[in-house]
C-alpha cells in the first residue's frame, strides 16, 4: 500500500483532527501550518500524477480536518478531551467548555459534526421534562408560523430535542438549539452598566423586545419568563433575540414555574396562580428595560435619568391589575416609538459598545 493510500484510508476514518495532525494541547496555529504543509507535500494531486484520483481525495480530507483543526484552536479546544459528548440519530454533539448553571437546567456550548455551534440545555430534574418541552412546542409553533416572517430573527432556531438517561437510569429531556453569535444578555448589559444605559439605546433594545413580544401574542402564546437573562441583543446589527422559552404558555393558561432571582419581576397574577395574557409578558418587559436603564425595580421606581415619558410608560404596563396595564405589545411599542422621536429626533443607529 501507497503512502497516498494509508493517508487517505486513515483520515477517511478519523474521527477528530487531533489524528492527523497530533493531540499536543499546547498546539499553535503556527505550527499546525507546519504540520498541515508537511501532509501536503505528500498527498498534493501535483506531486502524485500517477495517482491523481486518490491525492484529489486526500487533498480534500486534509483541508477539511484543517480547517476544523483552526476552529478547535479558535475555540481552546484543540487536544482537549470533550465535557459533553451527545449522538442523536441525526447528529454528534461535543463541548469542551463548562456549563452555565441556569434555573432549570445546565447550558452547555458545543459544536455539532459539522462543526457548527449550538447550545444544549440538559435538565437538572427529570421531574422538568414538561418545562423543557414546552420549549420545544413554542418554538416549533414559531418556526411554522413565522418562517417567512421579517421578525423571525427575534427568536431562537431549534434543531433538535434528545433524551438522555442519568446513572440511576431516570430520563431526561434536551434540547439543542443554534448559538446566537455576537451577542450578549441585558444581565450581561445591566452588569456593564450598573448605573443604567444611555435611554436612546434603552430604547431600540426596548424596541426590539416588544416586537418579539408582539409576534408571539399573535400566535397565541406568552413567554412567561421575560427577563434580563433571556434577551439577547447582538450590538453589531442592534437584533434582540427572545430566548428560554421553557415557561411559555397558551395565552389563557397558568404560568408554572418562575425564576427565583428575578421574583420581584413577575405580575401579580403569576405569584397568584391565575391565567396569564400578554398584559403579563408587558409588565416583564418594562420591568426588564426600568433596570436596564438603572431604576429599582422591586420599588417600581424609574432611574432619575430616563426621561419622564418614557418612565410614564413603563410605570403603565407596572400596573398591579392586569386589567388596567396595556394588553398589546404593538402598542406599547407605537407609544414608545413616538416618545423617542420627540426625544431623540429621527431614528439613527447608534454605536453600542459592551
Amino acid at each position: 500500500m501507497s503512502i497516498l493510500s494509508d493517508r487517505l484510508i486513515r483520515w477517511d476514518r478519523a474521527e477528530k483532527p487531533e489524528e492527523l495532525f497530533g493531540c499536543d494541547t499546547s498546539l499553535t496555529i503556527v505550527e499546525l501550518k507546519k504540520r498541515y504543509r508537511k501532509l501536503l507535500l505528500e498527498v498534493h494531486p501535483d506531486h502524485n500524477p500517477a495517482e491523481k484520483q486518490l491525492a484529489e481525495k486526500a487533498f480534500f480530507l486534509l483541508q477539511k480536518w484543517y480547517d476544523i483543526a483552526v476552529k478547535k484552536l479558535d475555540s481552546k479546544s484543540y487536544g482537549r478531551s470533550p465535557i459533553i459528548e451527545i449522538v442523536s440519530k441525526n447528529n454528534r454533539y461535543v463541548g469542551y467548555q463548562e456549563p452555565v448553571s441556569g434555573d432549570l437546567s445546565d447550558i452547555f456550548c458545543a459544536s455539532d459534526q459539522h462543526a457548527c455551534q449550538v447550545i444544549i440545555k440538559i435538565l437538572h430534574h427529570p421531574k422538568n421534562n414538561d418545562l423543557i418541552a414546552a420549549e420545544k412546542r413554542s418554538i416549533q409553533i414559531i418556526n411554522r408560523q413565522l418562517a417567512l416572517d421579517p421578525l423571525r430573527p427575534h427568536f431562537p432556531t431549534f434543531i433538535e430535542q434528545v433524551k438522555l438517561k442519568d446513572k440511576n437510569g431516570a430520563e431526561r429531556l434536551a434540547n439543542v438549539l443554534m448559538l446566537e453569535k455576537g451577542t450578549y444578555s441585558l444581565a450581561d448589559v445591566k452588569r456593564r452598566f450598573p448605573s443604567g444605559v444611555d435611554p436612546a439605546d434603552g430604547a431600540w433594545m426596548f424596541h426590539r423586545l416588544l416586537a418579539g413580544l408582539a409576534k408571539t401574542h399573535e400566535l397565541g402564546l406568552v413567554h412567561g419568563a421575560v427577563l434580563p437573562t433571556h434577551l439577547l441583543i447582538r450590538p453589531e446589527d442592534h437584533n434582540g433575540i427572545l430566548i428560554d422559552w421553557c415557561y411559555s404558555v397558551e395565552i389563557g393558561d397558568r404560568i408554572q414555574a418562575i425564576s427565583p432571582p428575578y421574583q420581584h419581576y413577575y405580575p401579580p397574577e403569576v405569584l397568584a396562580k391565575r391565567p396569564a395574557s400578554a398584559a403579563t409578558d408587558v409588565y416583564m418587559a418594562a420591568m426588564t428595560m426600568l433596570e436596564i436603564l438603572g431604576g429599582d425595580g422591586k420599588r417600581g421606581q424609574p432611574s432619575p435619568q430616563t426621561p419622564p415619558l418614557m418612565a410614564a410608560l413603563l410605570k403603565s404596563c407596572l400596573i398591579q391589575s392586569p386589567h388596567r396595564r396595556p394588553q398589546d405589545a404593538w402598542e406599547v411599542f407605537e407609544q414608545s416609538h413616538s416618545i423617542c422621536k420627540k426625544l431623540f429626533g429621527k431614528p439613527v443607529f447608534r454605536e453600542f459598545e459592551m
